[in-house]
């Protein structure tokens, strides 16, 4: 493959897999990656991460 058919896949994949996802803060931990601020485990919603990823609107 040239490089003119790797970007035609790579934009491909941009517009089906990537546009439109937005991180937002973790409604389960408020943003910290923690339950609680007393030693708790990780948020099991985020992963400990504190943003959980939001699909476009209109996408299912």
């Amino acid at each position: 493959m040239d490089y003119h058919e790797r970007k035609a896949l790579r934009r491909q994949h941009f517009e089906q897999n990537v546009k439109g996802w937005k991180l937002v803060k973790c409604s389960a931990c408020n943003g910290s990656g923690y339950y609680d601020n007393d030693g708790s485990p990780p948020c099991s919603a985020c992963n400990g991460r504190g943003k959980v990823a939001t699909r476009p609107q209109g996408v299912r």
